[in-house]
């Protein structure tokens, strides 16, 4: 059956993280932003993350990093306190800071420079709209067929407004490689709804199932 990867970004505790894991999603998200209200301290990070290994083993998902324009150095000091599988660069990072952390790299870009792909040495795309002033997504919806022309050419995650209603069609559609979201599947800024959680994974499976 058809896999389509599905990150539940913004984490920030061990609840939402242990809930979460345990619908065999794909990818934790956690934001290494100070501005975002989502951002946790890496080192508890690296608690909730031992806490899920420890509670699934093998099934656990991968632990993302999100990043905006912070130094390779620091990333990487961040990903080994964290125990992160993964980063995710959100700003204006250079492919050689982007190249020089490791393993998982996820590199984000917006509509407006989709010309840059295949610019970066990265395993996926994550694509979302643009606002300056929310750097690490938007949750706003657009018109997710622009990005049809790439889909066949590379991994593209695909982000920005997705809702547990809207994720079905979006993933029978396009077939991407992978979504993501935070926001729609909140309580409070940095809380998960463990119903629209279990909701949204549900539309993503039942998408695949459709097509496969």
């Amino acid at each position: 059956m058809t896999h389509t990867r599905i990150k539940i970004c913004g984490i920030t505790n061990e609840d939402d993280a242990l809930a979460t894991a345990r619908l065999r999603v794909d990818f934790l998200g956690f934001v290494f932003y100070p501005p975002s209200p989502r951002y946790v301290e890496p080192e508890r990070v690296g608690v909730i993350a031992q806490k899920v290994r420890d509670a699934l083993g093998e099934a656990a998902p991968r632990f993302i990093g999100v990043f905006v324009d912070e130094s390779a150095e620091r990333v990487e000091a961040i990903r080994r306190t964290a125990g992160l599988d993964g980063v995710q660069f959100c700003g204006d990072e250079t492919p050689e800071t982007v190249r020089a952390c490791a393993p998982l790299r996820i590199r984000t870009l917006s509509l407006q420079t989709l010309d840059r792909l295949g610019r970066f040495d990265v395993d996926a795309y994550l694509c979302d709209t643009h606002a300056p002033e929310q750097k690490g997504g938007t949750g706003q919806a657009y018109d997710y067929e622009q990005l049809r022309p790439w889909l066949d050419r590379y991994r593209i995650i695909v982000a920005g407004g997705l809702t547990p209603e809207t994720v079905g069609p979006v993933v029978a559609s396009l077939r991407p490689w992978g979504v993501d979201v935070s926001s729609a599947l909140e309580s409070a800024p940095g809380h998960k709804d463990p119903d629209r959680v279990r909701a949204f994974v549900e539309a993503v499976r039942r998408a695949d199932a459709e097509r496969a």
